[in-house]
C-alpha cells in the first residue's frame, strides 16, 4: 500500500485518504522534488466511503502541483474517467500517468490534455496495451519498471529491478515497429522534458 506521512513523520493513512497540504508544501519546496505524486484515484478493492476522501486528497495534490508549477505523477487504477474529470476541472499542470493500464479511448483523454503515459514490464508479455503504444505520439510515452513488481520478460516471476527498464523500452520499440535507438532517445528526452531534469 502507498503510505502518507504527516508533518511529524508518522504514518497518517494508507491509500491517500489524508493529505497534509502544509507538510507536503514544505517537502515539495526542495529543489530535489521534480513532481507531485504518486497521486490520483485507486478504486481497486475500494470501500465506497473512501472515494470522497480520495477525491479531496487528489484535488489538494493537484492544487499543490498548480501552486508549485510541478508536474503530476498520477497513480490511477480502475478510475481513469473520474481522474480525468477531476484533472480537467482542476489541473493547470501536466505530468505522467504512471503504469498506464487503460484502454486506447482512456489514453486519448490524457494525451489530449498533454500528459504522458508510462508503460511497465507488462508490455513484454501482455498484448492489452499494444493499441495504445502504437497510436500514442512518441513524444508522449515513457517507460518504467514499477520495481519491485511486474518484472518484464525474460525476468518475469522474479523481483523487478530498475535496470530492467531497457526490456520495457525494447518492447515499446518492437510494438511500435520503430528502431530501438529512436525510441530510447525519445523516452529519455520525454522524461527529461516532463520532469525538467
Amino acid at each position: 500500500d502507498k503510505q502518507e506521512f504527516g508533518s511529524e513523520g508518522k504514518e497518517s493513512s494508507s491509500l491517500g485518504e489524508v493529505f497534509d497540504m502544509a507538510a507536503y508544501r514544505e517537502l515539495a519546496s526542495s529543489k530535489k522534488v521534480v513532481a507531485i505524486g504518486e497521486c490520483g484515484l485507486d478504486y481497486y478493492r475500494l470501500a465506497e466511503e473512501t472515494k470522497a476522501k480520495q477525491y479531496a486528497a487528489f484535488e489538494a495534490q493537484i492544487a499543490l502541483a498548480n501552486e508549485l508549477n510541478l508536474p503530476l505523477m498520477l497513480h490511477i487504477r480502475n478510475a481513469y474517467r473520474d481522474a480525468y474529470d477531476i484533472l480537467k476541472t482542476h489541473a493547470r499542470v501536466k505530468g505522467n500517468v504512471h503504469f498506464f493500464a487503460g484502454t486506447w479511448e482512456e489514453a486519448k483523454l490524457f494525451l489530449n490534455m498533454g500528459f504522458t503515459l508510462s508503460f511497465t514490464g507488462v508490455v513484454t508479455f501482455a498484448r492489452t496495451y499494444d493499441e495504445t503504444i502504437k497510436n500514442a505520439p512518441r513524444a508522449q510515452i515513457l517507460s518504467e519498471t514499477d520495481a519491485p513488481y511486474v518484472a518484464p520478460v525474460p525476468h518475469r516471476g522474479r523481483r523487478n529491478e530498475p535496470a530492467y527498464v531497457s526490456a520495457v523500452a525494447r518492447a515499446i520499440a518492437e510494438i511500435r515497429g520503430e528502431p530501438e535507438e529512436t525510441v530510447l532517445e525519445a523516452l529519455v528526452a520525454n522524461a527529461r522534458r516532463v520532469f525538467s531534469v
